[in-house]
């Protein structure tokens, strides 16, 4: 289910890599999607983003892309990945990089479905905590 804050995150997104690729191409000289595909298997050595995956982050219906996606599109743009993520999740330097991406992703669930995965952390804890 889409939010808010995940329709923001997949508009930003999708301006974000619609400008990209006027930069790159000119304004109106885009490639199709389907050779957008293509272009970017072969600037990450045959890695690939599907086709479809690509028309959603045009259509801004990719809020949360991962940080392998992300880091294949800042390939393909010759770009560092950062430029990929929008500014307000920019992550802080020095910390743990794992840590940044489960918070980016964790970043568009709903208070519940936190709700819920905190409870299920506590519930690791006390079992964790029962066990010694």
């Amino acid at each position: 289910m889409n939010t808010a804050s995940d329709d923001a995150s997949g508009v930003w997104l999708a301006s974000t890599v619609r400008g990209l690729l006027d930069e790159k191409y000119g304004r109106g000289n885009v490639p199709s999607v389907r050779k957008l595909t293509q272009l970017i298997r072969e600037a990450n050595g045959s890695a690939t983003i599907s086709h479809g995956h690509v028309h959603n982050i045009l259509r801004g219906e990719a809020p949360n892309i991962t940080d392998k996606t992300r880091e294949m599109l800042a390939r393909f743009f010759a770009v560092p990945p950062d430029r990929l993520v929008p500014p307000g999740v920019r992550p802080v330097t020095g910390t743990d990089r794992r840590l940044e991406a489960l918070a980016f992703r964790f970043s568009s669930l709903q208070p519940d479905e936190l709700r819920a995965i905190e409870k299920a952390i506590q519930m690791v804890k006390e079992e964790r905590d029962g066990a010694v």
